[in-house]
């Protein structure tokens, strides 16, 4: 999949002056065309890796019956896995129209391909978010109908109502992690499919609950790891299965952040402004943690509080980790040893704000490691190191050869020059605000997939309903959402006890050292 100079030359006109290949530097322009026009397919002496050309199953234009979805937690996410079914608040609709003319983000939504699902219910701890919903299900956009009202959908008061409704066939869920196990198996129970947003469980005990309900109901279960559908996941893995990296001896995963919002401190997001004893529904939030008086801080910024939240690992690492989980197969650790401490933010909560964690697989003959800080915002890629070459991958793939290679010992090229190197082909101008930039970096936004960019999120809610419907299975499955939950808890576990964990896998049990 080449892209022309000319075509890139013609793409680069449209970015701004802050764009994604930061054109003040005209090294860094040189180094995307000569890694453009390389034939790396030659260099590694095959026809072509197969990943970049597979195709959408099913294909678009099959629907099948209509699918009754209710969402449980209509925050940010939520409102965006709203957006993925084609329904939007009228406020955006507003913000991404001008003289009665939709933009281009706007009529490329509308233009997304109906999944044949109407949303039925909605249900959240907080009136604002409840009331929100109510108005978004009124909205789908596809098709461009925009100005149309469809029938509103149902009000739960809790999740244990709405997994009672015969109205309803499947239910999102995207409330705080404490939660998560909580809802998912009361929805199984009911026969509901399940698409439940990241990190799968809580704690480890969660996670076996869970995993045991989705196994004995065989309801359909997908984990909101949405870079599952990332291209650049699925070439690292071939790489990898081909042998081009060699025997992986290290895995290097990093959270860098340096805003209050990056660091789950969000007192000052319009919502809390509006929070109060009268509209948020305190004993529904607690579900099963510790009782506490309320508290709009732990209400907002819950990610920070262990009763609620699972920590910097679960908020950030278990997306990394599922990302290179999908290239090696690691599974779950034999052993995991952490350090460091709430340094910087101690207003809120218990979250370390500085973390290493080693993750160790003898069996694999490698180690893993995780390294956080909230105080600083460079961006790192995960890198994955072997014998013969290193892989550092997020919506990219640059794969560089070993200076002691054998297997490449031919191939004459400057150490800084990648070995192979692979770039979704999106859209340059999507992506120029620094935001945006780490957003797509992190391999969240869109990919390249069957001829088409399109969002990861929506092929991964695709995936779940095609499912529903038959066709295929789930990438990030109850078992894949398994190995995630346990890694990360093990984590929170080193750090909490300041020694060592082992994971007997045969009993299922943690071991402290």
């Amino acid at each position: 999949m080449k892209l022309k100079r000319r075509d890139f030359l013609k793409g680069l006109a449209a970015v701004p002056v802050l764009g994604y290949f930061a054109i003040g530097a005209k090294d860094n322009i040189s180094k995307q065309i000569r890694k453009k026009s390389i034939d790396y397919n030659q260099r590694l002496k095959i026809d072509r890796l197969d990943a970049p050309y597979e195709k959408l199953t099913p294909p678009t234009g099959i629907k099948g019956k209509k699918i009754r979805v209710g969402l449980v937690g209509n925050g940010w996410r939520g409102e965006q896995l709203l957006q993925k079914f084609g329904y939007l608040h009228p406020d955006e609709i507003a913000k991404h129209t001008a003289n009665g003319e939709p933009s281009k983000w706007f009529r490329d939504l509308m233009a997304q391909e109906d999944l044949n699902v109407e949303i039925t219910g909605i249900c959240d701890v907080f009136d604002v978010h409840t009331k929100r919903g109510e108005i978004i299900s009124q909205h789908k956009v596809l098709g461009g109908n925009y100005n149309e009202k469809q029938k509103a959908a149902e009000v739960f008061q809790s999740y244990r109502d709405m997994v009672k409704s015969d109205n309803i066939d499947a239910i999102v869920i995207a409330t705080p992690d404490h939660t998560h196990a909580p809802m998912a198996i009361a929805a199984a129970n009911a026969g509901k499919h399940v698409y439940l947003e990241k990190p799968m469980a809580h704690s480890i005990e969660d996670a076996i609950a869970l995993r045991n309900t989705i196994k004995q109901t065989g309801v359909v279960f997908q984990v909101g790891h949405q870079n599952r559908q990332q291209m650049s996941y699925k070439v690292g893995r071939e790489l990898y299965q081909k042998g081009f990296l060699g025997d992986v001896t290290q895995v290097e995963t990093y959270t860098n952040r340096n805003t209050l919002f990056g660091a789950w401190i969000r007192d000052d997001a319009f919502d809390h402004q509006l929070g109060d004893k009268s509209n948020i529904n305190w004993e529904e939030f607690l579900c099963n943690a510790p009782r506490h008086e309320f508290d709009l801080k732990r209400f907002f910024s819950w990610q920070r509080y262990s009763d609620y939240g699972t920590s910097v690992t679960g908020n950030d690492f278990a997306h990394w980790y599922d990302c290179v989980n999908q290239v090696l197969d690691l599974g779950i650790p034999e052993s995991v040893v952490a350090l460091g401490g709430q340094y910087y933010y101690k207003t809120h909560g218990d979250m370390p704000d500085v973390l290493n964690v080693i993750f160790s697989y003898p069996e694999k003959g490698l180690s893993m490691t995780y390294d956080v800080t909230l105080k600083n915002g460079n961006f790192r890629q995960s890198r994955i190191l072997g014998s013969e070459a290193s892989l550092d991958i997020d919506s990219a793939v640059r794969m560089s050869k070993d200076r002691y290679s054998e297997k490449f010992e031919d191939i004459k090229i400057d150490t800084n020059e990648p070995l192979y190197y692979y770039e979704p082909n999106t859209d340059i101008d999507a992506i120029s605000t620094a935001t945006s930039r780490t957003y797509f970096k992190g391999g969240y936004g869109p990919t390249f997939i069957d001829g088409k960019i399109i969002d990861v999120t929506f092929l991964h809610v695709k995936e779940w309903i095609d499912s529903i419907r038959g066709y295929g299975k789930p990438s990030c499955d109850i078992n894949k959402g398994f190995e995630e939950s346990v890694t990360f808890n093990l984590a929170n576990l080193a750090y909490k006890y300041k020694k060592p964990v082992r994971w007997d896998k045969y009993n299922e049990k943690v071991i402290l050292d």
